[in-house]
């Protein structure tokens, strides 16, 4: 997926969405394998096996072909995980402290926003939202995010809704 990725950013796409594939041995639709609610440690080190060297790959390509800095990249799932086991040996959603990391488009490498308690349950330092993520990927597209207003029933709204701010 990552090479098919690189190949349409060289012609032109400007957005491309990959999804994980299911976990090796699995059939049916591709959920999402980074889901693990039992089989955590062996779950997770198969998914890491698979997306591991691929985005690697993608991002040298991508550097190679004089792309990285006009193609923003932002790698995320929907939710964290609990720091904590449920039952046996898997992880509950957690919604207040979880991972995206950015490159490309100008994302400055190598910087950490923000933190959670020390058993990473819950954001602590320069909490975020879903919001500012879009707020910020937009700002590195090069769109105002605040531009994007719409008013219906009497209302503004917008994509990054009126929460949203920039992460810097």
């Amino acid at each position: 997926q990552c090479l098919l990725a690189r190949r349409l950013v060289e012609r032109g796409v400007r957005f491309i969405e990959l999804t994980c594939l299911p976990r090796p041995g699995e059939t049916g639709q591709a959920g999402n394998p980074w889901d693990q609610h039992g089989g955590l440690k062996a779950g997770h080190e198969e998914m890491a096996q698979q997306v591991d060297q691929p985005i690697a790959g993608l991002i040298r390509d991508l550097k190679q072909r004089g792309l990285f800095d006009e193609t923003l990249i932002v790698w995320a799932g929907e939710f964290g995980r609990t720091p904590y086991a449920q039952g046996g040996d898997g992880r509950d959603h957690n919604p207040y402290g979880f991972t995206v990391w950015l490159a490309g488009a100008g994302v400055k490498g190598g910087v950490t926003y923000g933190a959670t308690d020390d058993l990473g349950c819950h954001a602590v330092e320069k909490e975020s939202t879903v919001y500012d993520l879009w707020a910020t990927v937009l700002h590195q597209l090069g769109v105002d995010h605040e531009s994007l207003t719409y008013r219906h029933g009497g209302r503004d709204f917008r994509l990054t809704d009126v929460h949203g701010h920039v992460l810097h």
